[in-house]
């Protein structure tokens, strides 16, 4: 692939990051997704740099942060980039995306008249190695911007790490995969568990907003499901106001069945 500007953040198990970037009129990389690191690699394989473009290492910022626990990374940053931007995501070995979620940047509304129509600014991707286990999320930019992003991955044995090369997706196809959509109905019965955590919350009130939240991902209406989101996140909001309140809900619901890992991924996403 060709690109302007390639930003690759490498992330290590213990959530230190490493930043290798690289800038120059067009040049050549690419994800190496079937071929096995080797004494001569680089430091951000399976990342490759194509050429004699010159490869600088630095720090991140101070807008750069990482949380480390229990085989999950927290990661979250803010950015401002040029069109014609890669910005790669490395995970440390072992380690997938579990959830994504953009952080709202408004605009200025300056010198604007009538109805802002705003349009995808490029396309994320998320890139496998299946020989050294690590994989990448990647942020193809088209146009100038400044947005910021939230992501949690978790670390999985070898036995179930994904075995395509690359696929493209958003942050609700990360979210909430396709297995857990096959959900037919949230009922009151399956709360239980935030009704003994929280209590004091409207148990109906959270069951309806669930199913509308499953409903409008079937339905492929992700701004509805986002929105619906959010009212869930504020009926919960006075219970939750401990976050251990939070990390133990999703860890009751992280081991159920399938309408208890949907509840618990949505749980994650309002946590990130």
């Amino acid at each position: 692939m060709l690109t302007k500007l390639l930003v690759i953040q490498k992330i290590e198990e213990n959530g230190e990051v490493n930043i290798f970037q690289t800038r120059s009129d067009y040049f050549q990389w690419a994800f190496e997704s079937k071929i096995a690191r080797t004494d001569l690699s680089p430091e951000y394989f399976p990342f490759n740099v194509i050429g004699d473009a010159e490869v600088s290492r630095r720090k991140p910022g101070p807008e750069t942060e990482t949380v480390s626990k229990d085989n999950q990374i927290l990661f979250s940053d803010d950015y401002g980039v040029p069109e014609g931007t890669v910005i790669g995501i490395l995970f440390p070995k072992n380690y997938i995306l579990d959830v994504l979620k953009f952080k709202e940047q408004p605009y200025i509304p300056v010198g604007l008249n009538g109805q802002v129509v705003a349009r995808p600014p490029g396309q994320m991707q998320i890139f496998y190695n299946q020989i050294e286990k690590q994989s990448a999320i990647l942020l193809h930019i088209q146009e100038r911007m400044v947005f910021g992003i939230k992501c949690l991955a978790k670390k999985i044995p070898d036995e179930i790490f994904p075995k395509n090369n690359h696929w493209t997706f958003d942050d609700f196809d990360v979210t909430i995969s396709r297995e857990l959509l096959d959900v037919e109905i949230i009922q009151t019965k399956d709360l239980q568990i935030i009704n003994d955590v929280i209590g004091n919350v409207d148990i109906e009130d959270i069951n309806r907003t669930l199913n509308e939240i499953l409903s409008a991902l079937k339905n492929g209406d992700k701004s509805k499901a986002k929105s619906k989101i959010g009212k869930l996140g504020e009926s919960l909001s006075n219970g939750l106001a401990v976050t251990s309140n939070m990390t133990k809900l999703v860890d009751s619901y992280n081991d159920g069945g399938a309408v208890h890992q949907f509840i618990a991924q949505i749980l994650k996403y309002l946590q990130i």
